[in-house]
């Protein structure tokens, strides 16, 4: 047996996963606004708060704060995985190695649905919001598609250029969203509306009804989801082991804190005496009040949610194109997708088919359905998705605790909190379902439902003719590397 000595020991460090991605580009930092600007602040709270406060009534940043508390019990599943089995496949590698891999190949056909529509759907839909509100404010009319174009074109040459360029975009977008809308939730403490400043919002006896609160909580999670993109760029994370659940627990503290604040300060600016007029106005509050406040300069906060959608975009379009290349290593989809950019890093084929997929899909979306249905029907997608991934996330994080690592199992880690979430999602879903929704938001379902069908179909006919010999390796994670502190000063993060 052969004896480390302890100078040479002390001097390596385990750093970086072993891929041909860019090992080891991003720390914390670049992981952690992964995560942030998938959960989009800007989008995912202007455009939920009015909904959500037609629920919740005054108790609006209520709903947020025990939507945290939910959202909390499922991410400490994905950080607990994520210790174990850094991956670029994310959900799909987490689920293929703990629960089946044919069941992490319906996860990740799941993800085919609505990953690549994270770049179509909210860029159709801020295109539509922009051409609407310059033509109203300024009469400048620019059609939609040419800002959809635009966008997704922006989005694809930065995902391009590899993960460092694209982390340095998300930490300027994202940054800058949030000191916006920060601003202006402060404003409306500052100035509040009537009612004056108080914390009612926080008693939930001044819901309108524990129903209606409920129901806000139920309609407040999706505008918190998107904190498990920070998995999918596992291989390209100095330490994933440490840094990747790191992202993934303080994305949702973070976010879940700034929801409930700022919600809190929009609804106070609004006036706590008429959220029913908060609830039922015409236009986006948040562009109300930014003409209340700012007067001219409200155009700063269209920028904001213009901003927030290009981090969106770019966010979900790394999970894609991630996700995709691991599949295509592990041989589960066409090997041409697993190939990378000599200089970048970056599985090219993977982001020229989101752009085959996302650019005629948006376009149809768009005329065919209309900016804003577009938006809300797919969301539910999202929803019944996701939820599908959270859930065998939560299974696969007991079975692989207690019958792999029984020394680190925690009754409260790895079977209470699972426990609670899961029961939670189901009646999310449930919830979302019954009753129906109107059209066109109803036919949600049945998209899903269909996808998910088609996703068994394949199963079958693979098994069928003996093309499953990707199972075997649809669970591997990538293995680290031993780094010395030299190669550390070599390699920038980001």
């Amino acid at each position: 047996m052969t004896v480390q000595a302890p100078d040479q020991a002390a001097q390596e460090v385990v750093t970086a996963a072993n891929t041909e991605l860019a090992s080891g580009a991003l720390g914390l930092p670049g992981a952690l606004m992964q995560a942030v600007t998938t959960i989009a602040p800007a989008v995912g709270l202007l455009f939920s708060v009015q909904f959500v406060a037609s629920l919740a009534g005054v108790a609006l940043p209520l709903a947020f704060l025990i939507t945290l508390l939910i959202m909390l019990t499922l991410a400490v599943s994905v950080a607990q995985l994520a210790r174990h089995l850094p991956s670029a496949g994310g959900y799909y590698t987490y689920i293929s190695r703990t629960i089946h891999p044919r069941a992490g190949f319906i996860t990740a056909w799941l993800f085919f649905l609505y990953m690549p529509l994270a770049l179509c759907v909210p860029a159709v839909f801020m295109s539509g919001l922009v051409h609407t509100e310059l033509q109203t404010a300024y009469s400048v009319n620019i059609p939609w598609w040419v800002v959809f174009l635009l966008t997704v074109g922006l989005v694809l040459a930065v995902v391009y250029r590899g993960i460092k360029i694209a982390a340095r975009f998300l930490m300027a977008l994202g940054l800058l969203e949030i000191l916006i809308i920060l601003a202006l939730s402060i404003s409306g403490l500052v100035d509040a509306g009537p009612g004056g400043v108080n914390f009612s919002s926080f008693n939930p006896g001044n819901a309108p009804s524990f129903h209606g609160l409920y129901l806000g909580v139920v309609f407040s999670l999706l505008a918190l989801t998107g904190w498990e993109a920070a998995a999918p760029v596992a291989e390209e994370t100095e330490n994933p082991r440490r840094n990747v659940p790191r992202a993934v627990m303080y994305s949702v503290v973070l976010m879940g804190l700034f929801f409930t604040f700022c919600a809190w300060g929009l609804i106070v600016g609004w006036g706590t005496s008429d959220v029913k007029g908060f609830g039922s106005a015409g236009e986006l509050p948040a562009f109300i009040l930014g003409r209340h406040y700012w007067g001219g300069a409200w155009i700063i906060v269209l920028i904001a949610i213009v901003n927030s959608t290009l981090a969106l975009c770019t966010a979900a379009s790394i999970v894609s194109t991630r996700m995709w290349f691991a599949m295509a290593r592990s041989g589960a989809l066409p090997a041409p997708l697993a190939k990378l950019h000599p200089t970048f890093k970056t599985p090219v084929n993977a982001v020229l088919l989101l752009a085959i997929i996302s650019v005629p899909l948006g376009l149809f979306l768009g005329f065919r359905v209309g900016t804003q249905n577009e938006y809300f029907m797919m969301g539910l997608v999202f929803v019944l998705a996701a939820s599908w991934s959270y859930i065998m996330g939560n299974i696969g994080v007991f079975r692989f605790y207690r019958r792999e690592h029984r020394d680190e199992f925690r009754p409260l880690l790895h079977l209470v909190f699972p426990l609670v979430s899961t029961v939670a999602l189901v009646w999310v879903v449930y919830k979302s379902l019954v009753p129906l929704p109107a059209a066109p938001v109803r036919y949600a379902p049945m998209i899903a439902g269909s996808w998910f069908a088609l996703g068994l179909v394949v199963l079958f006919l693979m098994n069928r003719f003996g093309k499953e010999e990707w199972l075997l390796k649809a669970g591997d994670a990538a293995q680290e590397h031993v780094e010395t502190p030299a190669e550390l000063a070599l390699r920038p993060t980001i």
